[in-house]
């Protein structure tokens, strides 16, 4: 671990002797172990490293001459903020509710705000699907009994960018008996259409 310290140091210094052009010194310090630097301490015995050079490699220029264009889309994306704050504000963390439809809006707090200008989108994540939103809420149907939700932001690429932590709620029907027939057809989570 030491001795991978040390070239990890003597690493450093040949970055950091090239690109400065300075000298760099090797002593040995009071406890006997060897440092490296550009100025050696005052009393001590410090030899020169002689570094080899470094090896480059020079851009190639276009064949025409000219600079190469930069992407018109790329120049006009906006820098992308991280998400700092984001959960799930509807429904609740341990939540019961009582519905004979299914229908939920589930709502989500970002800050700042969905991006989308920079192909960000909302999405919900349950049972290993992901439910498309639109703005801060996505639209679902939930069947009976207990579920997990997770929101996330995602880039044009699919991407998570930011998610919530994981949500449990449980959906119980409105009225006692009898159970409405939309309700009972519901299969764990679906995108309400």
């Amino acid at each position: 671990m030491l001795l991978g310290m040390k070239y990890l140091i003597l690493a450093l210094m040949i970055c950091l002797a090239t690109a400065s052009q300075a000298a760099v010194y090797q002593w040995q310090d009071a406890s006997g172990k060897t440092q490296f630097g550009d100025n050696p301490p005052p009393g001590v015995t410090a030899e020169p490293v002689h570094l080899p050079e470094l090896n480059t490699v020079p851009s190639a220029a276009p064949a025409d001459g000219n600079a190469p264009a930069t992407d018109p889309a790329a120049a006009a994306m906006p820098p992308v903020q991280p998400y700092t704050r984001m959960a799930i504000t509807s429904p609740t963390n341990g939540q019961t509710i009582r519905t004979d439809t299914g229908r939920l809006a589930v709502t989500v707090n970002l800050n700042p705000p969905l991006q989308k200008a920079a192909g960000h989108s909302l999405v919900a994540i349950a049972g290993g699907k992901r439910i498309q939103g639109s703005g801060n809420t996505i639209a679902i149907l939930a069947g009976r009994g207990t579920h997990q939700l997770q929101a996330a932001v995602v880039d044009a690429a699919g991407n998570i960018v930011a998610r919530t932590r994981l949500i449990t709620f449980d959906i119980r029907p409105d009225t006692r008996l009898p159970v409405s027939r939309e309700l009972q057809q519901i299969q764990g989570i679906q995108p309400a259409n």
